[in-house]
């Protein structure tokens, strides 16, 4: 039996997943939520809200921010997008996460999920347009006009749904990089995040 197990073990996917295991232990805020069994899915929720208000104040004030402040945050705010891969690849690519023994009940799992996946899509929308409005703020020149708050919110939806109508354009380098990891982020919302919600939320008993 060992032999066998061995024999389909892969180099690839044992890296992704102690990569995976690292940023949890190191890089994630919930993990410090969880540490007990007190109220951890209430606290996780009140987290994700309280991080999407200060995200939309920062959307609507970074203008007003000295640049030193501005890009400090907004650096900081990587953070919550390689959670946001982290805890869904650890939740349905291997099953690891607490979600998946804290809760008996499927249906109340289920609908779990979809509620928390919900706050993250807000929560990346809102920090991508950060990222966007910032990059216009310091090069004007950096998208094809400069980006308010309305069409910086526009423009990462535009992108996140793949619609790309082409009114508001990438031109720096920076902008372009920073759209293509939008893009590859949806991919991976839409492949491994939805269908393992549709999978978890319909499974029969």
């Amino acid at each position: 039996m060992e032999e066998d197990h061995s024999r389909h073990q892969s180099l690839l996917v044992n890296r992704f997943r102690d990569s995976i295991e690292f940023a949890n232990r190191h890089l994630t805020l919930s993990r410090y939520l969880v540490r007990d069994n007190r109220d951890v899915f209430y606290r996780i929720e009140k987290m994700m809200l309280w991080i999407m208000a200060g995200s939309t104040a920062v959307l609507l004030t970074i203008h007003l921010m000295p640049k030193w402040l501005a890009v400090g945050l907004a650096i900081l705010l990587v953070q919550r997008v390689i959670e946001f891969v982290v805890v869904y690849s650890r939740n349905f690519i291997f099953g690891r996460g607490r979600v998946f023994t804290d809760f008996k009940d499927a249906q109340q799992q289920g609908e779990w999920l979809i509620m928390m996946f919900s706050l993250n899509i807000v929560q990346m929308i809102i920090i991508f347009s950060i990222w966007y409005r910032l990059i216009s703020l310091l090069n004007p020149e950096a998208f094809l006009e400069k980006l308010t708050v309305l069409n910086s919110l526009y423009f990462t939806v535009v992108t996140f749904l793949t619609v790309g109508y082409g009114d508001i354009t990438p031109l720096s380098p920076l902008a372009k990089i920073l759209v293509l990891i939008q893009v590859i982020l949806t991919f991976y919302t839409l492949v491994i995040v939805v269908n393992g919600l549709i999978s978890i939320h319909f499974r029969k008993k």
